[in-house]
């Protein structure tokens, strides 16, 4: 199975490295922003190695404000609110800070 991460800027994180908060975004990103994209493996995957390293705590989803892609895609599909919330299915999940250069 995975060992690291691809990130949006093409560097490889490898898993027993990774932040708590990358990887609880990861969580996010594969089981509501894009879950269409992944497999249960993987979600599965994400979410033992979470148990393994951070006690299945898993962090508020807090974006990358230099991902823009996602920004963008979180904006079209209605989660990403205007104060800064992201609400999915009536759920927050998190919350996106801007990059202070914009």
């Amino acid at each position: 199975m995975l060992q690291g991460w691809i990130t949006y800027d093409n560097r490889t994180v490898m898993m027993q490295e990774m932040s708590h908060q990358h990887m609880s975004n990861i969580y996010y990103y594969t089981r509501y922003v894009l879950p269409e994209l992944y497999e249960d493996s993987i979600r599965n995957y994400i979410q033992m190695w979470l148990r393994k390293r951070f006690g299945g705590v898993i962090l508020n989803y807090h974006p990358h404000p230099d991902f823009l892609w996602e920004r963008e895609y979180l904006l079209r599909k209605g989660y990403l609110k205007e104060d800064g919330r992201i609400v999915v299915n009536n759920n927050i999940i998190g919350w996106y800070e801007s990059n202070k250069n914009e």
